[in-house]
């Protein structure tokens, strides 16, 4: 048992086990020697946001014996001071043990691509590709596209989807909108993913394609960040009336679906970035990417190892912003943190990997 206010006595049979490093701030102050005992808890609420947690403790000098100096946390009406902590992007490990049962949380980044629903749309051909207004596609361009190209100039600052599936609406609606806004010198950006998520999710954090997604920004355009109050993270609540009328201003004009591997694809990814259109690339994610250190991400060698080596954790979408003889630059939605400031490359081999599942170009946007 432990006391949330003076009137109420709450039983709880779950343990709750914290680690955190030596020296870190809850064993600093019960190390202190300041006059605390036990901590009880008070309140804890999980972020959605990255690694960060808020918990609170309330630590107090007790009058009455306790029962436990394990994991179970308890307290009695007691007199002292209130302590709260804000624990966040820590390497935090809370562990809820029920019935001798141990299921460790592990924070992770989020991803999002629905690799079985793509894969089946593929099969039973609902995977279209759309008109895209100056994407003409690698038959259509007269000469060859040139050695380099790069969009980096255009490009945002890297966005952080946290732990929502939402990275196809980040590749799509923040980074490719992104640049084709300040490329097209339109105003009002950046934009808000979670304004086509939303609509896509309904509340299940599903994840998605960017089959779905482009015809949306097509038809609806996105709504600006300055005007979506839903924020980054509520893939629940739908947009408003206003929220829709103000993204119908940013409407994509189109988008052509590009092949996913060999000599096609890197022809057609050079094509549509040396003409100014950023490329979606959706693909299933190995292990050893969720931790890609900033040398590797910058030198053009990143390549995923077999599935029993570095197995297959899940499906992403990312957004080429340019590329070279060597390989492609590619911008992630995993915070300025991860990889080279937010950015990752890879050989140009890494399309016959048979890792990529969607490669898209998009077209430029109409201003209604």
């Amino acid at each position: 048992m432990f006391r949330i206010a003076d009137e109420t006595d709450i039983n709880f049979q779950t343990s709750v086990n914290f680690t955190e490093p030596s020296g870190g701030p809850v064993n600093s102050l019960l190390s202190s020697g300041n006059a605390y005992s036990e901590p009880s808890l008070t309140s804890f609420a999980f972020s959605p946001v990255g690694y960060s947690f808020l918990i609170g403790f309330r630590f107090s000098s007790l009058r009455d014996n306790t029962e436990s100096k394990e994991s179970t946390m308890f307290a009695k009406k007691a007199a002292g001071a209130a302590v709260v902590l804000a624990v966040a992007a820590m390497p935090l490990a809370l562990t809820v043990t029920d019935a001798g049962a141990q299921a460790p949380a592990k924070p992770h980044h989020g991803m999002g691509l629905d690799l079985a629903a793509l894969k089946a749309a593929k099969e039973h051909g609902t995977f279209s590709a759309h008109a895209a207004q100056a994407v003409e596609g690698p038959h259509k361009r007269i000469g060859a596209a040139p050695a380099s190209a790069d969009l980096s100039q255009y490009a945002l600052s890297p966005g952080d989807q946290g732990q929502v599936g939402s990275c196809v609406t980040w590749a799509t609606g923040y980074t490719g909108y992104g640049i084709l806004m300040n490329e097209q010198n339109i105003d009002g950006g950046p934009m808000a993913p979670m304004f086509i998520y939303s609509q896509i999710a309904k509340g299940n954090d599903q994840g998605t394609y960017a089959s779905v997604a482009l015809p949306m920004e097509q038809k609806q355009g996105i709504d600006t960040k300055s005007d979506y109050t839903q924020g980054d993270f509520d893939y629940t609540t739908q947009p408003t009336q206003a929220e829709r009328e103000n993204a119908a201003h940013y409407k994509l004009s189109g988008f052509q679906e590009l092949p996913t591997s060999g000599s096609a694809a890197k022809q057609a990814i050079e094509n549509a970035i040396s003409q100014g259109s950023p490329v979606p690339i959706g693909f299933q994610v190995h292990q050893s990417f969720q931790s890609l250190d900033s040398s590797t991400a910058s030198d053009y060698s990143y390549m995923p190892g077999d599935s029993s080596s570095d197995p297959v954790i899940g499906g992403h979408e990312v957004t080429i912003v340019g590329y070279n003889e060597q390989g492609v630059k590619i911008e992630n939605s995993w915070g300025s943190g991860w990889g080279a400031s937010g950015f990752f490359t890879v050989p140009w081999d890494f399309f016959n990997t048979g890792d990529v599942s969607e490669v898209h170009a998009m077209g430029k946007l109409v201003q209604g």
